[in-house]
C-alpha cells in the first residue's frame, strides 16, 4: 500500500542480502524477534535478499550469531540517507536554502501592474496616478493597503466608477471601470440612431421611430446599432429621422471582493480630548497646547466660518478637533463571516455601477480560498435595464 510504502521511506530502510545454510531459520528467528522483513528473494541456494528497518537491521545481530549466517547491505533507501547524503554537501544545501530565500523575496514584490477594463482612460495616465499612490513595480506587496488605494484612485480620478485590485503572485491585476456620462440629448429634429451603452442580450424592443436594427434574442455589443434612423424603402427616398425606442436587455455586472479572516476591530474607550487651531489660508496654528496623549483615536473635525470684514471675506477659520480614544482589537472571521461581509461590500460597489432603472433578476456568487488567511469572493448580478442610447448621425457623409 501507498501509505506503508511512504512510511518505510521516511523512516529509511537498507535491502540487505542474507547467505548461509539456515536461511529459513534466520527467518524464523527473525519474525520471533518481531523483526519485519518484506520483499524476500531467493537469489541462489543458499543467499536471499530482503528488506529490513534501520531498528530492524540492527536487531539482526543477535540472529546471525545464532544461525551463523552472513548478513551485508546492498542498498541504502529512505528520507535519512538521503538527507545524511545531502547534509554532507554544505555548500549544496547552502546554495539551495539560498535559491529559497531568494525565491521567497523577489516573490514579495510587485514586478508587474496590468490595468483592465479602461477604453477612454489611457492606460499610462492610470498607471502614473497608481504609481504617485504607491503602487508600482518594485514595490513591497505586504505593505500595500489595497483598499485604501482604491478609493484615493476613485477620488483623484472622477471619471472611474469602480476599481478592483488584485494581487496575483508578483502581479497586481487592477480592473477599472469607467464612470458613463449621461448622453447628451438631441433636438427632435437631429438625426440619429439608437445604439447599445453597454453588452447585453436583447429581451424587448420596442420601436417608436425609425426602423429596428436587432431583434429579441439578439447579443449585442457596447456601441451597436439597435434602432437605426435611416429609413430605407424600395422606391422612396432615403430619410433622415430620430430615431426613438426603448430596447431592454439583460446585462451583467461583476466585482470581486478579497477578504482577510483577520480584521482590526475599533471600539471607543470613552476618553475624549478635545484641540482649537486657528487656520490661516494654507497655514494653522494649534491655539490648544500639548499633543494627544491617545495611540489610537478616531478624530472628527468641525469649523466656524471664515470671518468677514465690511463684506470682505477674510480666510481665517477657528478649527475644532475633537480625538476619541480607540482600542484595536484583532478578530478572527470565521468562513461564513468573512464571506457575508465580503459579499455585502461587493454589493455596494455593484450598486454604484449600475443604473437606478435597472431592474435586478439573479446573483450568481462564488467564493475561492486564496489561501489559509484570505477567501477570495466574486459575484455576479444579472440586470434588466433598458441600454438605448441616442447617437447623432453624420447626414453629410452619408450622402456623400
Amino acid at each position: 500500500m501507498l501509505v506503508i510504502r511512504t512510511w518505510n521511506f521516511l523512516r529509511g530502510y537498507v535491502i540487505i542480502g542474507v547467505e548461509g545454510l539456515n536461511l529459513e531459520r534466520f527467518i524464523n528467528l527473525s519474525v520471533a524477534k518481531g523483526i519485519y522483513l518484506w520483499d524476500v528473494k531467493k537469489v541462489s541456494y543458499s543467499v536471499i535478499q530482503t528488506k529490513v528497518s534501520i531498528r530492524g537491521y540492527k536487531l539482526l545481530r543477535q540472529v546471525m550469531k545464532k544461525v551463523n549466517c552472513k548478513v551485508y547491505i546492498v542498498e541504502k533507501r529512505g528520507f535519512p540517507f538521503l538527507l545524511h547524503r545531502i547534509m554532507r554537501r554544505k555548500s549544496l544545501v547552502a546554495g539551495g536554502i539560498a535559491a529559497l530565500l531568494a525565491m521567497y523575496i523577489l516573490t514579495s514584490f510587485i514586478w508587474v501592474v496590468e490595468v483592465k477594463g479602461n477604453q477612454e482612460i489611457s492606460q499610462d495616465r492610470i498607471i502614473e496616478e497608481l504609481e504617485n499612490l504607491g503602487l508600482e513595480p518594485g514595490v513591497f506587496k505586504y505593505s500595500l493597503d489595497t483598499d485604501d488605494i482604491e478609493t484615493k484612485l476613485i477620488i483623484k480620478m472622477d471619471r472611474i466608477a469602480w476599481v478592483g485590485i488584485n494581487i496575483v503572485g508578483t502581479k497586481a491585476v487592477v480592473d477599472v471601470v469607467e464612470r458613463v456620462e449621461p448622453p447628451s440629448l438631441l433636438s427632435k429634429e437631429t438625426p440619429c440612431n439608437v445604439v447599445a451603452s453597454r453588452d447585453g442580450i436583447i429581451t424587448n424592443i420596442f420601436v417608436f421611430e425609425g426602423e429596428p436594427a436587432v431583434k429579441e434574442g439578439d447579443t449585442v455589443k457596447a456601441g451597436q446599432v439597435l434602432i437605426t434612423g435611416i429609413v430605407e424603402k424600395p422606391g422612396m427616398p432615403v430619410r433622415f429621422v430620430h430615431a426613438m425606442g426603448k430596447v431592454q436587455a439583460r446585462t451583467w455586472y461583476q466585482a470581486y471582493e478579497v477578504q482577510p479572516l483577520k480584521i482590526e476591530k475599533r471600539e471607543r474607550t470613552g476618553a475624549v480630548q478635545e484641540k482649537v487651531r486657528l487656520q490661516l489660508g494654507k497655514y494653522s496654528v494649534y491655539i490648544t497646547p500639548g499633543k494627544v496623549s491617545f495611540e489610537e483615536y478616531d478624530i472628527i473635525t468641525r469649523s466656524k466660518n471664515s470671518a468677514r470684514w465690511r463684506n470682505i471675506i477674510i480666510p481665517v477659520e477657528l478649527v475644532i478637533e475633537k480625538y476619541y480614544e480607540v482600542k484595536v482589537k484583532e478578530e478572527r472571521l470565521s468562513e461564513f463571516e468573512a464571506r457575508q461581509l465580503a459579499v455585502r461590500k461587493i454589493e455596494q460597489k455593484l450598486e454604484e455601477m449600475i443604473p437606478e432603472d435597472a431592474e435586478r433578476v439573479d446573483k450568481s456568487v462564488k467564493y475561492y480560498e486564496e489561501d489559509s488567511e484570505r477567501i477570495r469572493v466574486e459575484v455576479i448580478l444579472e440586470t434588466l435595464e433598458d441600454i438605448g442610447i441616442e447617437e447623432r448621425i453624420n447626414v453629410t457623409n452619408r450622402e456623400d
